[in-house]
C-alpha cells in the first residue's frame, strides 16, 4: 500500500489560482513602498547603502523581494505570469482517486487511509511552505483603490510636475471620494466660510496617505493588505514614484499581443476589472463612509 500511496500522492497538484484584486494591488503598492525600493537598489541595481539608511527588518524586505522580484517599468500581467504568482499560497487542489483493497480489513483499509492522509498533508505543507498568505479582513477594494491614487496624485503634485498643492486641493483634483470635496472649489481664497472644510479634507488626505503608507510598508514585508500602524522610519519618495511614472514606457503592441493570445486577457491584466465580483466594488459613488470605518 505504501508504494500506492507515494504514487498517488506524487500526482497530487494544486490549482494554478487566477491572479485576484488583492494580488494587483500589491503589485502597485510594492511600487510605492520605500522599503521594497530600498531592496530593489540592492538587489537589483547592486547598491551599497549604509545600514543607518535601511529599516530595521529589512532581512523581511529582502525576502519579499527575493520572492516577488522586480515590479517597476512592467505590466502586472507580466510581473504574474512571470513567476510571481508562485509565491503566493493557494487553496485550489486537483482530485484524486484513491483506489480500496475490498479484500483487506476493515481496520487495514483505514490504516492505509490515515497514512495516505499523512502523506498527502506533507506533501502540501511543503509545497505551500514559505508562500505569501493574502489576508482576510475588512481592508476593501474601493479603499485601496482610492488610497492608491491619492498618493499618486500627492507625487504629482508635488511641485516637480505641477504645482505644489496643499492637501486639501488633493481631495478636489484627484475626484477623491468625499461628499464634502464639493463644498470648496480649488481656486477659492481662504476665508472663514471654507476654513473648517479646507481641514477637514487635509484631515482626510493625511489620514488616507498615512494609511497608503502602512498598507505599501506591510506589502514590502510580504503581508497584504494590511493598514495596521507600522514605524519603519521611512516615508514616501514622492518625486521618486512621480518619475517612474513619467519615464514608464507603454508597449502596446506588446499588450495589443497578449489580448489576442487569450479570451481572459482582462482576469490577468487587471483582476479588478476582469472579475466580475470584483468589479462590482469598484467605485461608482461616494465612498466617504467606507473610508471613514476602517
Amino acid at each position: 500500500m505504501d508504494k500506492n500511496i507515494n504514487k498517488l500522492v506524487s500526482g497530487y497538484e494544486e490549482g494554478v489560482d487566477l491572479p485576484n484584486y488583492k494580488h494587483e494591488y500589491m503589485f502597485y503598492y510594492l511600487k510605492i513602498s520605500p522599503s521594497y525600493w530600498l531592496a530593489h537598489r540592492v538587489i537589483k541595481l547592486g547598491e551599497v547603502i549604509p545600514a543607518n539608511e535601511l529599516p530595521k527588518d529589512f532581512e523581511k524586505v529582502l525576502d519579499t523581494y527575493k520572492k516577488l522580484g522586480d515590479v517597476y517599468q512592467i505590466e502586472f500581467y507580466e510581473w504574474w505570469l512571470g513567476g510571481a504568482k508562485n509565491a503566493f499560497a493557494t487553496n485550489k487542489k486537483k482530485l484524486l482517486w484513491l483506489g480500496v483493497d475490498p479484500s483487506k480489513t476493515e481496520e487495514q483499509i483505514r490504516k492505509d487511509f490515515e497514512l495516505f492522509l499523512s502523506k498527502l498533508e506533507s506533501k502540501k505543507q511543503s509545497k505551500q511552505q514559505d508562500k505569501i498568505v493574502l489576508e482576510v479582513n475588512k481592508v476593501r477594494l474601493v479603499s485601496l483603490h482610492h488610497r492608491h491614487d491619492l498618493v499618486h496624485e500627492r507625487a504629482w503634485r508635488a511641485g516637480k510636475y505641477w504645482q505644489k498643492e496643499p492637501l486639501w486641493k488633493l481631495i478636489r483634483w484627484g475626484q477623491y471620494p468625499s461628499e464634502r470635496r464639493k463644498e470648496v472649489r480649488i481656486n477659492t481664497k481662504k476665508k472663514s466660510s471654507n476654513v473648517e472644510v479646507r481641514s477637514y479634507l487635509t484631515m482626510l488626505a493625511s489620514k488616507n496617505l498615512k494609511l497608503a503608507l502602512n498598507t505599501a510598508e506591510h506589502a514590502a514585508r510580504g503581508i497584504f493588505p494590511s493598514q495596521d500602524p507600522i514605524d519603519t522610519a521611512l516615508d514616501f519618495d514622492y518625486e521618486r514614484i512621480a518619475d517612474l511614472e513619467a519615464t514608464y514606457d507603454w508597449d502596446y503592441e506588446k499588450i495589443t499581443a497578449f489580448k489576442k493570445s487569450r479570451k481572459d486577457y482582462m482576469k490577468y491584466l487587471s483582476p479588478a476589472h476582469g472579475n466580475k465580483k470584483a468589479r462590482k466594488k469598484m467605485p461608482k459613488a461616494s465612498f466617504d463612509e467606507v473610508l471613514q470605518k476602517e
